[in-house]
């Protein structure tokens, strides 16, 4: 008798249901880095060559969080586009210091490529998610509970897209949010 249509390998031969929280993650992964490939014909046709080669690296490091879950590996510190983790995290937190605007009030007059990164932003926000669901919740018997590293990284790399939004979005964007208490 062969593998169960409803039954798929996680690790090393351990077999689990496709409903298992860690089987929906790496299908939410999937869909990332597919995404990523659509943002990057995108802006191909836009003539945005950086941002190609931005998509590029970010979906990198999407591909890398994936394969740490597969092999168990720790998935180290974000380090993307010259900038560290922590980096990203403070610009993510401090547009207005960094980018002379609040927090991004999503909106068409965006444009098509700063709205695909917002999507991007938003579906790597539902990865994240899902990992808390696979690696919190998991019982003691999973060699992948508690995996803080891939939650950490899929954090960062949110931000890092909502970072990189801010480059993309058009010139005058006013569409904007300031959650200071002043």
């Amino acid at each position: 008798m062969g593998k169960q249509e409803h039954r798929t390998s996680l690790s090393g031969g351990v077999m689990a249901d496709k409903t298992h929280p860690r089987v929906e993650f790496r299908g939410r992964m999937d869909s990332l880095c597919a995404l990523v490939v659509e943002l990057q014909i995108l802006a191909e046709r836009q003539g945005l060559a950086s941002l190609v080669g931005e998509l590029e690296e970010a979906g990198s490091k999407l591909y890398d969080v994936l394969s740490c879950e597969v092999t168990g590996r720790e998935c180290g510190d974000l380090f993307l586009w010259g900038m560290s983790g922590d980096e990203i995290r403070e610009r993510s937190h401090q547009p207005e210091r960094y980018f002379g605007l609040g927090h991004i009030r999503p909106h068409y007059t965006m444009g098509p490529v700063a709205a695909g990164l917002n999507t991007l932003r938003t579906r790597i926000r539902e990865a994240e998610l899902s990992a808390c669901r696979a690696f919190t919740t998991s019982g003691a018997e999973d060699e992948n509970a508690g995996r803080a590293d891939i939650i950490k990284a899929l954090n960062r790399l949110s931000s890092a897209i909502y970072v990189l939004t801010y480059k993309y979005l058009p010139k005058d964007y006013d569409k904007t949010v300031r959650f200071s208490k002043s």
